[in-house]
């Protein structure tokens, strides 16, 4: 299948990398969550919700999802879609593996962190 939106794959590793590394970076930031099973699930959760996000858009030739929108911060629905999902990944792994236990006070803020982390990284990449 040949797609018209198709960023070269060393862009896409880059981003997954640097989407982990950003998601690492605000749990160990945020001390409730400074674990290291907790940042290595949301920094796996975040890459992985990444990369599915990635692979929608490449199939369905999400093209129209790049456009930045000046009323959005300069976000596109790519960099957002991208933080949505990175979001739902950190959720349910947060809160199905690492933080069973918790409050759910404290699983979505993690989740918010790593989704918010994702958004802004795949904004400037």
């Amino acid at each position: 299948m040949n797609s018209i939106y198709a960023p070269p794959l060393w862009l896409i590793a880059l981003g997954a990398a640097l989407v982990g590394l950003a998601a690492a970076g605000v749990l160990y930031a945020w001390p409730p969550s400074r674990e290291r099973r907790r940042i290595a699930v949301g920094a796996a959760a975040a890459v992985a919700g990444f990369l599915v996000w990635r692979g929608a858009l490449i199939y369905a030739d999400g093209a129209n999802f790049d456009i930045d929108y000046p009323l959005l911060l300069g976000l596109s629905f790519e960099d957002i879609g991208s933080g949505v999902m990175s979001f739902l990944f950190a959720a349910l792994a947060f809160g199905l593996v690492t933080d069973r236990a918790d409050s759910a006070q404290r699983v979505v803020t993690s989740a918010v962190l790593v989704g918010a982390a994702a958004m802004l990284v795949d904004r400037f990449v």
